[in-house]
């Protein structure tokens, strides 16, 4: 999903070139933690410095955007499932089901790829220069802005997201925290979304085991889409952990991403 229209700010005079990019593997988490930790590296963001998250989920969760209504039919698929976990995100875009996915997280100065829509490419080439890496032809996808009303994010591929053949591959949402920058995003290994639109539409989104025939390991996916973002963004690239101040952040804004009230204020 594009952000949505704003003033362009001008670039910065560094860009991302000149960032020293923290690289930060998670294991699984639930989905209030990961959503708190995504803030929380946004919120704590530094000048000069950014930082990229790759993670996945547990158990498996259904999550709406910041500003997304929570339909009669969201609430029946949790009722299906009972052991499903259910989050709403810090950003915008529409429903996922994360479960069989590589998530990804950016977080940055603001101004660190001009304004929120050139971010919002650039981040897309990184994903697509990953792909490639693993030997997949992806493009970006040339649909229409989505309100937060549209439905499923995997239903329909908006403006700019990476899809292989005109089917969706990965969904990517944006938000803007104080002075950073923070998007984040699902990239399907196994989890089709079907159980959001049971039945449609007839072309749905794919599958990386679909385009592959087979995942490659985890740290080969990681690997693959480090060297992606890297080669896009440029700078300095270390691997990383979250600061004591970033996880103790994360452990306050934890309670929020838990919460009934945030869940379901909308």
């Amino acid at each position: 999903m594009l952000p949505e229209r704003g003033p362009a700010s001008a670039p910065s005079a560094n860009g991302s070139g000149s960032l020293t990019w923290r690289v930060i593997v998670d294991e699984a988490l639930p989905g209030s933690a990961n959503m708190a930790r995504d803030h929380a590296l946004a919120a704590c963001v530094r000048p000069g410095a950014g930082s990229v998250r790759f993670y996945q989920w547990a158990p498996a969760t259904l999550s709406f955007g910041r500003n997304e209504p929570v339909t009669v039919g969201y609430r029946e698929l949790l009722r299906r499932h009972p052991l499903m976990g259910v989050v709403r995100r810090p950003t915008g875009g529409r429903a996922v089901i994360h479960d069989g996915e590589l998530t990804y997280s950016i977080a940055a100065p603001v101004r660190t790829f001009g304004a929120l829509r050139l971010a919002y490419r650039k981040i897309n080439e990184g994903l697509m220069e990953g792909l490639r890496r693993l030997g997949v032809d992806a493009t970006g996808a040339t649909g229409r802005s989505l309100p937060p009303d549209a439905g499923p994010c995997f239903l329909e591929p908006a403006e700019g997201e990476v899809v292989v053949a005109g089917r969706k591959l990965v969904g990517s949402a944006q938000a803007r925290i104080g002075g950073a920058l923070l998007q984040h995003g699902s990239l399907l290994l196994t989890a089709d979304q079907e159980a959001l639109f049971p039945g449609a539409p007839p072309v749905g989104p794919v599958t990386l085991a679909e385009v592959l025939g087979d995942i490659p390991p985890w740290e080969h996916l990681v690997e693959a889409f480090n060297a992606g973002f890297s080669s896009v963004f440029g700078g300095k690239w270390v691997r990383s952990a979250l600061t004591e101040r970033e996880a103790a952040l994360a452990a306050e804004l934890e309670k929020r991403y838990g919460s009934q009230g945030w869940t379901w204020r909308r």
